[in-house]
């Protein structure tokens, strides 16, 4: 039947997507390691690129939960890799997603000092205290029924280290959790 036909191809697309993603992981995985992995710094506008995030994010949200963009109107122009700063967004955002079921996600930057504190603030189901401290490693997948390769935040890790900045997490099991990184300052020159 048609909906059978569908329900197949749906499979069949969310499992190409899986793959894909582990693919992305294991090559990302495997630059790091050779010591290849690209940063490349140009000036770039990161209140921009986190609306096109907030864009893409606020329909990916369980139904119940609100997606919440702190500093909507703000512009901040620094010297960044756009895609790798997005990617680290994105995999928090995304992990967000998966475990909150009501209340809201909010996401945002501030300046500290000489950097730039990025946060993704959840109302989800939390992280065990003793999950906290390996939650970086690799393979490790809080959940099993999660979909996911358990490498993402090991490798958002490995880029925030690469750039001289700090990851990391406080979470309160059945509150919340708030994962963060920061990034060192430093202004552009381009306002344009």
């Amino acid at each position: 039947t048609a909906e059978e036909k569908k329900l197949y191809s749906d499979i069949i697309n969310q499992n190409s997507d899986i793959l894909l993603q582990l693919i992305n992981d294991i090559l990302d995985l495997s630059k790091i390691e050779a010591g290849t992995l690209e940063y490349i710094k140009r000036p770039m506008n990161l209140g921009e690129v986190c609306r096109t995030i907030y864009a893409v994010h606020k329909e990916r949200v369980k139904e119940g939960v609100t997606l919440v963009f702190d500093n909507e109107d703000e512009n901040l122009f620094i010297e960044g890799d756009q895609n790798r700063i997005m990617q680290v967004i994105t995999n928090f955002l995304t992990n967000a997603s998966k475990f909150t079921y009501e209340g809201e996600i909010r996401f945002g930057f501030g300046r500290m000092d000489k950097d730039i504190r990025v946060y993704v603030k959840d109302t989800g189901i939390g992280i065990e205290p003793e999950k906290v401290d390996h939650i970086f490693e690799r393979f490790v997948k809080l959940n099993s029924f999660a979909q996911g390769t358990g490498l993402g935040l090991s490798i958002c890790q490995m880029i925030i280290e690469k750039i001289g900045g700090e990851i990391g997490v406080t979470s309160e099991l059945g509150k919340g959790s708030t994962f963060y990184f920061t990034i060192p300052y430093e202004e552009t020159g381009e306002h344009g």
